[in-house]
């Protein structure tokens, strides 16, 4: 897969089947856009088109929200059957080019759109004054077909990165999941914490937190554990530690069940399946240490009802 980020003076080299979005998550509803643009490529390349900061994001200046990092989204595209991903810088020229413009010189010159594929919101241009009705009017001038594709729903409502978000704000990760397709989770190296889980009988690895990836509830989660060519289950805080002194950054440990290797400098990816209860500080270790044997068994009590052991 060809990744194009960092410049906006590119161009692709063959017409293309351009589908164009925020991307953020790659779920259900991304899905199947990329599913109707690559019905449509007849030889042509299959061309994902976002930008390297959200819109909202580039206005209110906040970041640490994203559900995929940089990584995971080239990743997710290319494993999705992405031809090109486009990562277009948005910058205050970009944010004020006008619609036409944008459609015009953008999609129809840079990207070679011989299709384009958006959903029924689709907003582009200075102001999101851009939508579907301007791409319809001006299909036969730039020489595109568009097809708008309408929203993939889950319980009546329509799936969005910020519906998404919500549930994972509130530890709901089922639902979540089932609006993503797949289980959401974290990847990264394994690195060093302070051994204590070793010493309690339940030895953990430790993951930072991504920078710019939303972090679920705090809590402790069943989890599913891919690392050094295996899969495996086990429980995973995600938080601060409260029960351990000191101010601690936000962070993933996870007690991997019958798992004993050094997996240090690893990458791991953890996998979130199910909330099980809030992160809480105890008054001790011992306490802290029988309470995550009792995850630990509601957790295998999940995952045997779930089919997974």
């Amino acid at each position: 897969m060809r990744y194009i980020h960092g410049t906006a003076d590119f161009r692709q080299e063959k017409p293309a089947v351009v589908t164009l979005g925020k991307f953020d998550g790659f779920h259900r509803g991304h899905r199947k856009l990329l599913r109707q643009a690559a019905s449509l490529r007849d030889g042509r390349d299959l061309l994902v088109f976002t930008f390297s900061t959200s819109p909202q994001s580039f206005l209110s200046g906040s970041t640490g929200d994203c559900l995929t990092t940089r990584e995971e989204k080239v990743r997710m595209a290319e494993e999705l059957g992405a031809d090109v991903l486009v990562e277009y810088p948005f910058t205050e020229e970009i944010r004020r080019m006008p619609p036409l413009d944008f459609l015009r010189h953008v999609l129809a010159e840079r990207c070679q759109a011989r299709e384009i594929v958006v959903g029924p919101d689709c907003h582009f241009g200075y102001g999101g004054r851009g939508n579907v009705g301007l791409l319809l009017e001006m299909a036969p001038e730039l020489g595109y077909r568009l097809t708008v594709v309408e929203k993939e729903l889950y319980r009546q409502e329509a799936v969005s990165s910020s519906r998404i978000k919500d549930c994972l704000r509130q530890g709901q990760i089922r639902e979540a999941n089932q609006m993503l397709g797949y289980s959401y989770g974290v990847r990264g190296p394994v690195v060093h914490g302070r051994q204590l889980g070793r010493t309690l009988g339940v030895p953990t690895i430790n993951q930072r937190a991504p920078g710019e990836q939303l972090m679920p509830r705090s809590g402790v989660y069943v989890s599913r554990i891919q690392i050094v060519g295996g899969t495996y289950f086990g429980v995973a805080n995600v938080g601060r530690k409260p029960t351990i002194d000191g101010e601690r950054p936000v962070g993933v440990e996870t007690y991997l069940f019958d798992f004993q290797q050094d997996v240090y400098g690893q990458e791991a990816k953890v996998e979130f399946l199910d909330f099980l209860r809030p992160e809480r500080k105890f008054p001790s270790v011992e306490e802290l240490r029988r309470q995550i044997l009792e995850d630990e068994q509601a957790a295998r009590a999940f995952l045997r009802d779930q089919g997974l052991s």
